[in-house]
């Protein structure tokens, strides 16, 4: 089977995974991405880094071929329907649960040929190929892992070659295990404890319907699949041993196509869980928003700053350094394929806000009083470094790398965090740590109205001296720093819609220290909507979130950016920022 053209080629992969490892699967049944055993583990498929290549699954029915596909039964269970005038077909692809596993049950009235291509390491380390009946071994030459694949299949099956087999039309399944020590695969003497089709298919069905599909928020007709979709996007990027849960499942997919801002984004952000807990609360998940809590409050130190990491790894360990994979062409010829983030090397003084604000909403959800007196320790933590650290500058919420400025993004969610802490003293009579925090959280929100108030152009700004505006700006009445009536904060919305927004979709900023920004920003979006929103206006807040789904693929996915001209989704794909963003807005917006 010949390499598939991946220039023409578009992300629009459907998205599967077990709360392990995942995997990206393109329109035409191709598996173009799969980690295991964890999200971060090097790719045993990762054609999407290199053109040169092809690390995939491919599956080829021949003729002239149409792919209709779908999730079912609101579960990450892939189910592509394959028609041609040869026959029909029926894949179902599932990662089955607590195994470095992927699934593909097939029927197929049609013959077909597979190509499996797997790779160690990103494609530096090429493996061992042992046919074996019904299946095969690639093992690592250097080490004892191996991924091995096994199928049952009733019809014929010949083997054509190195990772290559045609198969009669039938029906059956193709079960694909990593395995750290091949003495324990699928052709040991521990072979018989994996999963077989029918009960991994009950299994993980049962799994999603009671993670997912008891949802006690109903979402409004306009937005059901993309809400529906958005919490199995968020419940999938949960790293079930730990409760982390990472930004997105891959590394290095463009922002723009060709250039180099691409990053990896395997990794549970402190900002971007805290979004997810606040989240899922305000749909009713209470116990999943917690979850993620005890993760973030396991990494938080007491001694310093809260979170001396801006990042950590999906174990609670502290973030690889970035580094470049140059033997990789990267997505399209988008150079340089990243693996770590720099991110962590960064002082980011807005992530405690966030997370208050989480602990917060999971308060006012629950009045769970022990739980928040159980981490007292954490909430101390937090205001008193915040009392002695707001006047410092940092890298901010967009993570600008090589300088740090006084950004005023961060110095309002330094106020939410006190703000938030005086809060939940009040709730538990602290009532001396009330009165300190409040005179402390005054004097931060002084300060900032000072500083990041620009009355010659009647507008907030970006940070201190600056001119510019960001999207981030939008956060200011989301959190309670300002009302949302406030003219001072009118005139900054009127500005951002004058300059960052297109067609109801919203830029984060027009440059940054990359240059000029060409793709709008997803959450950004969704937090115009929420503002919008709160002003009463609820229409245009539909416009806003509509304009975003409207741009998800099929299945309601959508990656960190939007391209305004295609559609596409740019930057790591699926993201969480927006699909929690889709979930807050579509919750807001309905109850108010």
């Amino acid at each position: 089977m010949a390499p598939q053209d991946k220039q023409d080629r578009r992300i629009d992969h459907g998205f599967i995974s077990n709360g392990y490892g995942a995997a990206l699967i393109s329109s035409d049944a191709s598996i173009d991405w799969l980690t295991l055993p964890r999200f971060d583990s090097p790719p045993l498929f990762c054609s999407l880094l290199d053109d040169e290549t092809n690390y995939s699954f491919g599956i080829d029915f021949g003729g002239n071929v149409t792919f209709r596909r779908e999730y079912m039964s609101n579960a990450l269970i892939l189910q592509t329907t394959v028609k041609s005038e040869l026959g029909r077909a029926q894949i179902r692809d599932l990662m089955p649960q607590s195994e470095s596993a992927l699934m593909r049950y097939i029927k197929s009235t049609m013959p077909f040929s597979i190509s499996i291509r797997p790779t160690f390491e990103y494609g530096l380390i090429h493996p061992s190929f042992y046919l074996k009946d019904n299946g095969a071994i690639f093992s690592d030459p250097t080490d004892k892992q191996a991924f091995e694949i096994k199928f049952k299949w009733n019809s014929k099956v010949t083997s054509v070659g190195k990772g290559e087999w045609n198969f009669k039309g039938g029906e059956g399944y193709i079960l694909m295990l990593y395995t750290n020590d091949v003495g324990y695969g699928l052709f040991s003497k521990k072979g018989g404890v994996y999963s077989i089709p029918r009960e991994a298919m009950k299994s993980t069905m049962e799994y999603w319907r009671s993670t997912v599909s008891w949802c006690p928020f109903e979402p409004p007709d306009w937005a059901k699949r993309a809400f529906n979709t958005s919490l199995l996007v968020t419940m999938g990027l949960i790293y079930r041993p730990s409760g982390a849960i990472i930004a997105s499942p891959t590394t290095s997919l463009p922002e723009v196509v060709g250039s180099n801002r691409n990053w990896d984004y395997r990794f549970a952000w402190i900002r971007d869980a805290s979004f997810a807990a606040q989240a899922l609360i305000k749909a009713g998940f209470i116990i999943k928003g917690r979850e993620i809590l005890n993760f973030l409050l396991s990494v938080l130190d007491p001694s310093r700053k809260p979170f001396n990491h801006t990042l950590y790894t999906v174990d609670g360990g502290p973030p690889p350094s970035e580094t470049t994979l140059d033997w990789l062409s990267g997505y399209r010829g988008s150079k340089p394929v990243r693996v770590g983030n720099a991110a962590h090397l960064q002082i980011q003084l807005d992530i405690e806000g966030e997370f208050m604000k989480a602990l917060e909403t999971y308060y006012d959800a629950t009045k769970d009083k022990e739980y928040i007196l159980n981490n007292w320790w954490a909430v101390e933590a937090i205001a008193r470094f915040t009392e002695i650290s707001y006047k410092r500058p940092d890298a901010g919420i967009w993570e600008e790398r090589g300088k740090e400025l006084q950004y005023t993004h961060s110095k309002v969610m330094m106020w939410s965090a006190l703000n938030t802490a005086l809060k939940l003293a009040i709730e538990l009579g602290k009532v001396e740590k009330h009165e300190m925090w409040k005179l402390h959280a005054d004097r931060i929100r002084a300060f900032t109205f000072e500083r990041s108030w620009d009355n010659e152009i009647q507008s907030f700004v970006r940070s201190f001296g600056s001119r510019e505006i960001d999207a981030s700006l939008l956060a200011m009445p989301l959190y309670g720093f300002i009302e949302i009536s406030d003219d001072r904060f009118k005139l900054t919305l009127k500005r951002i819609e004058d300059e960052l927004v297109s067609n109801y979709m919203v830029f984060r900023y027009r440059k940054d220290f990359l240059g000029r920004a060409r793709h709008p920003f997803g959450l950004a979006s969704s937090w115009m909507a929420r503002v919008k929103n709160m002003q009463g206006n609820r229409e245009e807040a539909i416009k806003y979130i509509m304009r975003l789904i409207n741009c998800s693929n099929d299945l309601g996915l959508l990656g960190e950016h939007v391209d305004t001209k295609t559609c596409e989704p740019r930057g790591n794909y699926p993201q969480l920022f927006t699909h929690v963003g889709i979930i807050e807005a579509v919750a807001e917006i309905s109850r108010s």
